[in-house]
């Protein structure tokens, strides 16, 4: 028979474990969730407002980094083995607000409104995101008490309106229209492309602040090809084989550059009518992969915002990586090569953007993506489902490395990149997302 001393001593063992348990990442009882997928559902309503406003890429990707890092932030609190991310990205102080632990919270609604505050201040046309908002807020306040919708509410707020502020002082609101980049006359320097021939975009995007990277350079280039029209030269190799590739693309390869595209800037016309082309951003497309997944493996609120904000900081850095050395090297799109040497009227794929060509920035970003979610999430098989309402079905990957490779050499099959490009952006982010899996640290 068990003595009573022992028994006790086993009770406030298992006492001890069962505590220990619920601190990990589990809430405390009181901390109700009712959506746990809640922050998928707010990042296609960033997604939508990316799409309404025609950014390039970069700026989608500040939308989403900002809004994750708002709502992870507003989560941290509640989870005693998760980390804050101030004084990890730059310039991040702690949240200045007392929170009162003692009341009773639905974190879903926390995170909501601290991703939804963000993002709203963030966008052109708010209209997409306070629209969701206020049907998510109307579902909240109906089922929830009126103490636990407003504390709730508040905290939320509170944290988006803190990271707002620190968002304006990452230099993009200084530098926006700013110092124009002024197309040089000069043979293999960029030269605005079809059909809009509009000015180089995001000319400054490598001198906003970064978020882990320690700068827009610490990650080396080799640099592309020389220009060089002498036949056989590396330059015109690489020339040639874009040329090649999208003449004799297949419907596989079309599909892939089309896939993959995640320009939301791209445009068609038809006689004097000008379209826009709705597409989903590059991050946009990552943070959709990431949430087929993390549903797949039910991951809890917190390991979701934990994911979504990991994968957004290091696509940030990538493109600011990207565009910093797009402007160092100004370098020449296969289309305005290929239309000088070869044929007057040849046109990609895909549409060229309005930006210089070396490196791929669509390389350095899935470079990064496919590295941090392998880290995460191991070799695992997917189905991803990203472009299925932009008419592009579904594509299955049996993980995210090949995941990423296709992503790179969809820019080949479009016609807007050359190898080099390529390869040496697909290093570089790879090699990014290394250094913030070493650095960004989100639990104790």
């Amino acid at each position: 028979m068990t003595k009573p001393t022992q028994l006790n001593g086993w009770l406030g063992l298992f006492a001890l474990s069962l505590a220990l348990f619920s601190c990990s990442q589990s809430p405390v009882e009181h901390r109700a969730v009712l959506k746990n997928d809640v922050l998928s559902d707010c990042n296609i309503a960033v997604q939508n407002a990316v799409v309404v406003d025609h950014v390039a890429p970069p700026v989608g990707g500040r939308r989403y980094f900002y809004a994750s890092v708002a709502a992870y932030e507003s989560l941290v609190p509640f989870y005693t083995d998760q980390l804050s991310l101030a004084g990890q990205l730059k310039d991040l102080a702690p949240i200045s607000y007392t929170l009162d632990t003692s009341l009773d919270y639905c974190l879903d609604l926390v995170a909501m409104a601290a991703h939804t505050y963000a993002s709203k201040a963030l966008v052109y046309k708010e209209d997409s995101i306070a629209n969701f908002r206020e049907r998510q807020l109307a579902y909240y306040k109906e089922n929830l008490s009126k103490e636990v919708f407003e504390q709730s509410l508040a905290w939320g707020d509170e944290v988006g309106k803190q990271v707002v502020a620190w968002s304006a002082s990452d230099s993009f609101n200084y530098y926006r229209g700013k110092e124009y980049y002024l197309a040089k006359n000069i043979p293999g320097y960029w030269q605005p492309t079809s059909p809009n021939y509009m000015d180089a975009v995001e000319p400054n995007w490598g001198r906003i602040r970064t978020s882990v990277a320690p700068n827009a350079e610490f990650i080396p280039l080799p640099g592309p090809a020389p220009y060089d029209l002498t036949p056989g030269s590396r330059y015109m190799v690489q020339a040639q084989e874009v040329k090649d590739t999208v003449s004799h693309l297949d419907s596989m390869g079309l599909l892939m550059a089309k896939y993959w595209d995640d320009n939301p800037n791209a445009t068609v016309h038809y006689g004097h009518a000008t379209i826009n082309i709705l597409k989903v951003s590059p991050l946009g497309h990552w943070l959709s992969t990431y949430s087929t997944v993390a549903r797949n493996k039910k991951l809890s609120l917190m390991e979701s915002a934990e994911g979504m904000v990991r994968l957004s900081a290091v696509v940030y850095d990538a493109f600011i990586l990207a565009f910093k050395a797009k402007y160092q090297y100004e370098y020449i799109r296969p289309e305005t090569v290929i239309r000088n040497l070869w044929d007057s009227a040849w046109v990609p794929a895909i549409q060229t953007p309005s930006f210089p060509e070396y490196p791929s920035a669509h390389s350095v970003v899935s470079g990064a993506a496919g590295t941090l979610l392998t880290e995460m999430f191991g070799e695992v098989s997917y189905i991803d489902s990203a472009e299925m309402e932009f008419g592009l079905g579904t594509r299955e990957f049996a993980n995210f490395h090949e995941a990423a490779k296709e992503a790179c050499y969809s820019r080949l099959y479009g016609g807007i990149h050359f190898r080099d490009a390529i390869e040496h952006g697909r290093d570089q982010g790879i090699k990014l997302g290394e250094y913030h899996i070493a650095h960004l640290k989100t639990r104790k």
